[in-house]
């Protein structure tokens, strides 16, 4: 009989006693759930097995499937409270950490391909470090949104670095947190929503002064802020007003010129020339907020209420005013209204997001479609989430905490899928496909174990070029317009003379180019002693700015692309001297790469580590998941490709490896059937029952030693495997 005969196993959910839940807000869900069945008439779930369970929980909170020694110590427990223990401990793991960045990446578009790379990938340890801490999600919104200064005070600023067009980044914004599409409005009235272009702009013009354009520093002076006195303008006449604002922007200009006396047009520019490559390293580094600074409506604005390039000041598009409190910005107010309690969508729409992330399904779906005349499905529960998440403080833990303690949760899936605008009375969670990250990170359980506690590792060489770059602009800001000019006078009869190299490169560059014919070789020889010549001169003044020493480490710069060296398992001195020279050879040489010698896949780290998101074509993209243009714009539909890297990719080879976890637990079993045994456990948590048995002793007879083979590719590629029961 061949192995491919397990790919119609079905779900088998063993006898098991359901516990009443512990926490009296898991009762409190339970009982408006069961309020639910009753008045549709439809009955919950039976419970489901300690096997499907513990299961359940590795992959809900922790994004992996549970080791083998992880499954069994749950069953063998006899503990009547083990599940509410399991579900602390996974919930303050570095695993669950690495899970929900996953689902927050989806969220908020994290890519670190794009221009600013060092930021986006401070970015993601911000992210990640604001999860581990459990920091409350009003809050952690609130830190998005208020940001500013450089990546080095603080990563969160990749939030506005994420959109160059700001209008683009408000309609995200709204989505994302406040579960409202309003991106038609952007360009017209929507067709489907209460929402007016006119509306779209003001809620732009909350944010629009942020500039994320800027390196830190600006070369012209700034003009110093006008300080009005507010009570004496007020007890002066109109003349006397006149006069005394004119004196005030007379002194403001002299302070404004007092920085660059005595410079030259030429001086200066002659500092920009110089400046322009040498401030290189710093651009995408920063976001700067210009109170006061407003969109203007576009060239094709067609509405009777405005005329088209007018200015649009500040204002919501539902519920209480966003009025700034005294020393708030425009944007600190739009913050505060954004997180209140009192904004109508705000705790909805993350008190949804958590009910679809434990069940499947929303309350309300689509998640971020969200209307005035939207109705949950069950909308007493709706509400009392609303009200628990604001009890729990917007900890999303607590929050989860209870949702994964309730009767429903520990009940069967449901296996049926909810057809298109029918009402879900969450009987139990629904059956669902593992994401692209949860796949990936249960191979590397099953290749390298329990590698959870190298996730929050901290990115020592990216800190210390994020303090070479604050260093840096520190220096440049100390020094000043005149203090540039001064260094750039002491090196005048350098740069000129490479101007000059440069200026003639170019020109000859464009005879090159007009000469036609081939020619390309001499241009591209010109390009680079062009590039070489403005290296050398970004360098000389880098040196003569700040040093020999910290000028080379900033022109080394960060490089992205080799990550930290990541913790492996140990490995069991008895397992290697059980194997053979042959499998010794092999076992060290994967082990030394790090579990594989592909370029594309190592099974070493979990996803959350990978670059972010993955490139086209690799196991991850192939799997599903998102390319992070779109929010949350993942994929779990199953497809050929997938089905052919599973069975004949790198990943095979890797698990098939002396060097995997999952081979020295098969090593340890002395027989076939306990070596299948060991793959029902390590791959689907649980034993193969009696019908699985009969089957399975016919393919170890059939297939002898291969049967084991046989047996994993058939688990790998199956629906129990893939799926989250």
């Amino acid at each position: 009989m061949n192995a491919s005969c397990f790919l119609f196993v079905c779900l088998i959910f063993t006898s098991a006693t359901l516990h009443a839940a512990m926490l009296p807000e898991s009762q409190k869900i339970d009982q408006l759930l069961a309020q639910g069945w009753e008045k549709a008439g439809v009955k919950p779930n039976p419970p489901a097995s300690d096997d499907v369970l513990v299961r359940r929980l590795y992959l809900d909170i922790t994004g992996r499937i549970p080791t083998v020694e992880e499954a069994q110590a749950y069953q063998k427990s006899s503990d009547p409270q083990k599940r509410a223990k399991l579900i602390d401990t996974l919930l303050a793991s570095d695993g669950h950490t690495s899970h929900m960045f996953n689902y927050w990446a989806d969220i908020l578009r994290l890519s670190d391909n794009v221009k600013g790379r060092l930021t986006a990938e401070a970015y993601e340890e911000w992210l990640k470090k604001q999860l581990k801490a459990n920091t409350p999600y009003d809050q952690f919104v609130k830190n998005l949104l208020t940001t500013d200064g450089g990546v080095w005070d603080s990563g969160s600023i990749g939030f506005w670095q994420r959109d160059e067009n700001k209008l683009d980044h408000l309609a995200y914004t709204v989505q994302v947190f406040l579960g409202t599409s309003i991106v038609c409005a952007q360009c017209h009235d929507h067709p489907f929503d209460k929402w007016t272009q006119m509306d779209y702009y003001h809620m732009a013009a909350f944010t629009y002064g942020m500039d994320t354009k800027g390196n830190g520093f600006n070369l012209k002076p700034e003009k110093p802020k006008q300080q009005f006195d507010k009570k004496l303008l007020a007890s002066m006449t109109p003349k006397e007003r006149r006069e005394y604002i004119k004196k005030m922007q007379a002194g403001q200009k002299d302070a404004a010129k007092s920085d660059t006396a005595g410079v030259s047009r030429e001086d200066m520019q002659k500092v920009k020339q110089a400046m322009q490559d040498v401030m290189k390293p710093l651009r995408y580094t920063s976001a700067e907020w210009n109170e006061g600074k407003l969109p203007t409506l576009p060239a094709d604005y067609k509405y009777p209420d405005a005329k088209p390039g007018e200015k649009v000041t500040a204002k919501v598009m539902f519920g209480n005013e966003a009025a700034a409190k005294p020393g708030q910005t425009t944007l600190q107010a739009f913050a505060d209204w954004m997180t209140s309690p009192e904004n109508p969508r705000f705790t909805t729409v993350i008190a949804n997001r958590m009910w679809k992330k434990a069940f499947g399904i929303g309350l309300i779906e689509p998640v971020d479609e969200m209307t005035d005349s939207t109705v949950a499905s069950n909308p007493a529960l709706m509400d009392y989430l609303g009200e628990l998440m604001i009890e729990k403080e917007y900890s999303l833990k607590s929050f989860l905490r209870v949702l994964y303690n309730t009767d429903t949760y520990q009940r069967a899936a449901t296996t049926q899928e909810v057809p298109l605008g029918e009402t879900y009375h969450f009987t139990g969670p629904v059956l669902r496909r593992m994401s692209a990250e949860q796949v990936w990170d249960s191979f590397v359980t099953l290749s390298k174990g329990n590698v959870d506690d190298a996730v929050d590792e901290e990115n020592t060489r990216l800190h210390q070029y994020l303090d070479d770059l604050s260093m840096f602009l520190g220096t440049i800001k100390a020094k000043g317009a005149a203090g540039l000019i001064e260094i750039a006078r002491a090196n005048a009869d350098k740069l000129a003379a490479n101007q000059a190299k440069l200026d003639e490169m170019k020109a000859k560059l464009a005879a090159v180019k007009d000469k036609g014919g081939d020619t390309a070789a001499e241009a591209k020889e010109l390009s680079r002693q062009a590039q070489q010549l403005r290296k050398e001169t970004e360098r000389d003044f880098l040196v003569a700015l700040i040093g020999e020493d910290r000028a080379k480490d900033l022109r080394q710069g960060y490089n992205a692309k080799q990550p930290e060296k990541t913790k492996r398992p140990q490995i069991d001195p008895k397992q290697l001297a059980s194997m053979t020279k042959e499998q010794r050879r092999e076992f060290l040489k994967n082990y030394k790469k790090g579990g594989s010698g592909n370029k594309d896949v190592s099974l070493a780290t979990r996803a959350s580590e990978q670059p972010s998101p993955a490139r086209p074509g690799t196991f991850l993209r192939t799997f599903g998941q998102s390319d992070r243009e779109l929010i949350q714009n993942a994929s779990d539909d199953a497809s050929v490709p997938q089905a052919l890297t599973l069975l004949n990719g790198p990943v095979a080879d890797i698990l098939s490896s002396p060097a995997s976890k999952l081979n020295q637990d098969l090593a340890k079993a002395e027989s076939a059937e306990q070596k299948i045994n060991t793959l029902y456990l390590a791959l689907l948590g649980r034993h193969p029952n009696a019908a699985e048995q009969g089957v399975l002793n016919g393919v170890i007879q059939e297939r002898g030693d291969k049967a084991v083979a046989d047996v994993t590719h058939a688990l790998i590629t199956g629906s129990q495997f893939l799926f989250v029961q």
